[in-house]
């Protein structure tokens, strides 16, 4: 990780620890993991509908939206230590009230108050991992996402360790004591030194620019398939029988590929064009997502969803360069966190979607609908982002985002 100084432009600057911001969002993935494998659990306790559920996990979506579009500018204005330490502690707060909560809206609030959290923190850890190397932005990034997506790994296993000791309720206050003892590692993180906001623009004219829009179209087409996940692969995995520990063996064995792989995924992305990676990445995940309606069994579906996870693996890292590589230094945190938004509004839409379609039709269908949309999506994005001399981008340095030769 990047701890040491950093030069740039011949002159040596000392960037921030990353740590901290890893250690934050690998604890609250885990807690968002093990809210999401527990849904099963909450469905049959409770006796909510698949709707319900969807419902549920809309809220959390919704929630983290409204945080992304609020709270990221003022990680550009100097302030991503504080948005990760109050992060942390609403992610502590939406815990407890899902391990009290008796009725949905108490599960709803519980979710929203965790997507929030999720919503303040992410950009502020973006933010800061972009700017503080810029010549390894690529490196940089996979292991932002092997830290993310390896608190979801571990996330299910925790889970169903937890819930076996004492119920899902049990759980809730565990992870909850969990993201408390991160707090002394969030207060020693610390701001960055790139160019700042200080003009306070914000969101402003963000959306008129060509090559972001369209690397949000890119980015909305991965997080169709992850709504999709959250609604129905959960759902699907307890209808065909698995149990509890098999719904948490199982998602940590989809997942796994990906904390692997993001760091190599992302220096390859920094090679070779973000723009080609995450297109060409996503085209073969959706190729592939029509097979989960297919396959009969548990074992079978873990299986394609393996396969599935290694290529988001090494195409994880590059959806966020190519917003990076988009805008300048002191827009980065408000990008990335339009791009936040954009995730979870198309996930959180896909995710109502695609509950309703998989309680009314079924799997098959469910999937064939996710697998369409992404397509339709992946090419809007891939006419948008192609740059107007027909050239191969890649992101470096974000302020000036240089363009990969022919070889």
């Amino acid at each position: 990780m990047t701890d040491g100084p950093t030069v740039t432009g011949g002159t040596s600057t000392a960037g921030p620890s990353l740590t901290p911001y890893f250690m934050i969002l690998f604890g609250s993935s885990a807690g968002l993991a093990s809210i999401i494998v527990l849904l099963a659990e909450i469905r049959r306790e409770l006796g909510l509908s698949e709707t319900g559920i969807g419902l549920a996990i809309a809220s959390g979506f919704a929630a983290a939206f409204v945080a992304c579009l609020a709270m990221a500018p003022h990680a550009d204005r100097g302030r991503a230590p504080a948005m990760l330490r109050g992060g942390l502690a609403l992610g502590i707060v939406g815990l407890v009230l899902l391990a009290v909560g008796q009725d949905l809206w108490h599960y709803m609030l519980g979710r929203a108050v965790f997507g929030f959290a999720l919503g303040t923190a992410g950009p502020a850890a973006r933010r800061t991992v972009i700017v503080a190397d810029p010549g390894n932005l690529g490196r940089n990034m996979g292991r932002l996402g092997a830290w993310d997506v390896g608190g979801f790994v571990a996330g299910p296993m925790i889970a169903a360790l937890l819930t076996a000791i004492g119920g899902f309720r049990f759980t809730f206050w565990a992870m909850a004591v969990a993201l408390a003892a991160l707090l002394p590692v969030a207060f020693r993180a610390q701001p960055d030194t790139a160019a700042r906001d200080d003009e306070g623009l914000g969101l402003k004219g963000l959306l008129r620019i060509r090559r972001l829009v369209g690397a949000f179209f890119v980015v909305a087409a991965y997080f169709v398939f992850i709504g999709a996940f959250e609604a129905v692969w959960i759902l699907e995995m307890d209808t065909r029988g698995a149990t509890q520990t098999a719904l948490a063996v199982g998602i940590t064995l989809a997942a796994l590929p990906i904390p692997l792989l993001s760091p190599l995924g992302g220096s390859l992305a920094q090679r070779y064009g973000a723009r080609r990676w995450a297109i060409g990445g996503l085209v073969s995940i959706t190729l592939l997502t029509t097979f989960y309606g297919i396959v009969p069994g548990v074992a079978a579906l873990v299986a394609v969803t393996m396969v599935t996870s290694v290529l988001e693996g090494f195409t994880f890292p590059s959806a966020p360069m190519l917003v990076a590589a988009a805008v300048p230094e002191n827009r980065q945190a408000s990008a990335q966190g339009l791009m936040s938004a954009v995730e979870v509004a198309t996930a959180a839409v896909a995710a109502v979607i695609l509950a309703v379609i998989y309680d009314r039709h079924g799997d098959l269908t469910a999937w064939i609908v996710t697998a369409v949309t992404m397509a339709i999506l992946l090419v809007i994005g891939a006419i948008l982002t192609r740059p107007a001399d027909h050239q191969r981008v890649r992101p470096g340095v974000p302020a000036d985002p240089i363009r990969r030769p022919f070889q």
